[in-house]
């Protein structure tokens, strides 16, 4: 056979197998989940979040109701200890964030907690957390609308009933909520309610130690009982520590704002930005404020430099209360929102479809969330079983889980919108989760970060097992003393 012939023929071979790959590599790719918004289509821009966007949305997530019980937290785990445990769920809840964050860059058609816990358990998993969480997200937003009517009740010295405010606050979540249906345009807000928060808190900060003496405390020698280290029960102590981990919460809503930002990659800064600055505010806020009032802290800490700094921090706070509100129930909607039309063009088209779906879920979510609101009668308590019993799977099960899935399949970073393909078997933990435990043979980096995983699951579970078990000595006791109010009650919650 002629040297021409031999080249002929390898050369066809060659285009053949060309073909092959790249048919298969075609075919790979379309079976890979593809980004679930897409910037060029449709009427809706879904990535339209800058990094500081996205930084002030962290922000405003992490200090939103949190914060204003903080220093009471100090009081019950004593000073030092107060400070370490909030600095170690700290680090575990920023870990967590960068792990929920950047997910996407690997994985681009995640939007939620809840697709993630399709990649590690099945279907099955994501519609279990995927309701969890969306419930743990309409209880927070109902709880913001309950504290802003705290500040009604402040401003205007109980001027009407209770739930009237609490009512206000819904129909006005409801109504900027479904007028905003990108987050770029609620991190425009975020600024504003950013801003009122931690200018309130200042002030009340700056209120106490102004004073001589404790607003709250009664005429003659005064206790303010500050402990460097802890005095109290066991579940008094898990009590704290649930709330400073709800003030720390927000980790699992990251998927969201990162899904929406213009470049996902620069979540990391947007992170550590939004999250640091909130970390040394509360910090300083609930060091202040305890070590001038004591146990004569107010809880929210806002009432704790008398009745004028008060009425002064809740009219700055009004708005961030609101914004709040606003961004929980958001999130919350957007959930069902995404769920129900992802796949759709209905997603980005602003067709009928598009706006009932919309709309819909943001009813469903305010209505609910006053509903909670006003038929539990124990709503403090029953918001902290809920922080206590959900919180932790979304801060620090679920993301040490997801560190431990990627020590063992080493995901490749997403390019150009679409996941590298890669046998990955992600619905069963069972082989996943052994590999996990074998990737300590690599290195060190793997195996600290083995540590840590499994660090963050335990604490998760720690504060579970103790944060419901002392919610529920909590509830016990408030019926015993009889201070549980009554469904839909008008009381006035300022006092």
């Amino acid at each position: 056979m002629s040297e021409s012939k031999k080249d002929a023929i390898q050369d066809g071979q060659h285009d053949v197998d060309n073909g092959i790959c790249d048919e298969v590599t075609q075919k790979a790719a379309s079976e890979v989940p593809q980004d679930l918004f897409h910037s060029e289509r449709g009427d809706v821009n879904f990535h339209g979040v800058s990094w500081l966007g996205a930084g002030i949305l962290i922000a405003k997530f992490q200090i939103g109701l949190g914060a204003l019980s903080l220093p009471s937290t100090f009081h019950i785990l004593g000073f030092f200890p107060g400070i370490l445990c909030f600095v170690i769920l700290a680090i575990l809840t920023t870990i967590a964030g960068y792990l929920c964050g950047n997910a996407r860059q690997y994985y681009p058609h995640m939007h939620s907690i809840g697709d993630a816990a399709e990649l590690l358990f099945g279907k099955g998993a994501r519609e279990f957390v995927g309701f969890i969480y969306y419930i743990y997200l309409a209880l927070v937003a109902g709880a913001g609308m309950l504290t802003t009517s705290v500040a009604f009740n402040a401003l205007s010295d109980h001027g009407a009933c209770t739930m009237v405010f609490v009512a206000v606050t819904c129909a006005g979540s409801f109504v900027i909520g479904t007028g905003f249906r990108s987050l770029e345009k609620v991190s425009w807000i975020s600024w504003v309610g950013v801003a009122g928060i931690v200018v309130a808190i200042w002030i009340t900060a700056i209120g106490c130690l102004a004073q001589d003496r404790p607003a709250s405390a009664p005429a003659g020698p005064i206790n303010k009982e500050i402990h460097v280290f802890p005095n109290a029960t066991f579940s008094e102590a898990m009590s704290a520590v649930s709330s400073q981990l709800f003030a720390l919460g927000a980790s699992g809503t990251f998927f969201s704002v990162s899904a929406e930002m213009k470049k996902p990659e620069l979540f990391t800064r947007a992170l550590v930005c939004g999250q640091g600055f909130i970390v040394a505010t509360n910090i300083a806020i609930s060091s202040i404020v305890y070590g001038k009032v004591g146990r004569y802290i107010a809880s929210p800490a806002l009432g704790s430099a008398g009745v004028l700094i008060k009425k002064i921090s809740y009219g700055i706070s009004m708005p961030g209360l609101i914004v709040t509100a606003v961004l929980w129930s958001h999130i919350a909607a957007k959930y069902w929102f995404v769920r129900i039309l992802r796949g759709t063009p209905h997603l980005q088209s602003n067709t009928i479809t598009h706006w009932v779906v919309w709309s819909g879920s943001m009813g469903v979510t305010v209505v609910f969330a006053f509903i909670i609101v006003g038929v539990v009668p124990f709503f403090d308590d029953f918001l902290s079983l809920v922080g206590a019993l959900i919180n932790p799977v979304f801060t620090n099960v679920f993301p040490g889980f997801m560190l431990l899935y990627f020590l063992a399949r080493k995901p490749a970073k997403a390019v150009e919108g679409i996941q590298n393909v890669q046998d990955e078997e992600s619905s069963s933990a069972r082989k996943w989760l052994p590999d996990a435990f074998k990737a300590c043979r690599n290195g060190w980096k793997e195996s600290l970060a083995l540590l840590v995983a499994c660090f963050m699951i335990l604490v998760g579970g720690f504060v579970i097992v103790g944060g419901t078990y002392a919610t529920v000595l909590s509830i016990q006791a408030s019926y015993n003393k009889g201070t549980v109010s009554g469904v839909f009650s008008c009381a006035d919650n300022a006092s």
